[in-house]
């Protein structure tokens, strides 16, 4: 099959950057799924990551629309210098991870986070 050279049109406002490939997160949702747990917690690989958003992959399911209390981690050695908590919305779910919005974070601690990983 030729492929017609057009380019997927980008529908993000804003870029996102591939990040560490140790990089994890952990998501708290409300649990749709279950009557007697009250909020499922989500653990994965950061794919990609951007001051208004990531991509989460993880296997597990996950609600969307959600409200998401977020915990990056980009240090697993030195996780309480390197890790920053956000709010978010997820907004999109595939058969990778989650697409999360941030409606919450802190922008310099999330900038501190990054250049000490890269510094590290």
């Amino acid at each position: 099959m030729k492929k017609s050279g057009r380019k997927k049109k980008q529908t993000r406002e804003n870029t996102r950057t591939r990040v560490w490939e140790d990089t994890r997160a952990v998501i708290k949702v409300a649990d749709p799924y279950s009557q007697s747990r009250e909020v499922l917690t989500i653990s994965g690989d950061v794919a990609d990551l951007g001051g208004t958003g990531m991509f989460l992959v993880t296997g597990d399911p996950v609600p969307v629309p959600a409200e998401a209390e977020i915990s990056i981690e980009f240090d697993s050695a030195r996780p309480s210098l390197r890790r920053v908590h956000a709010r978010g919305q997820t907004v999109r779910t595939s058969t990778d991870g989650v697409g999360i919005r941030f409606t919450e974070i802190d922008l310099n601690r999330l900038q501190q986070c990054i250049l000490a990983r890269m510094n590290r």
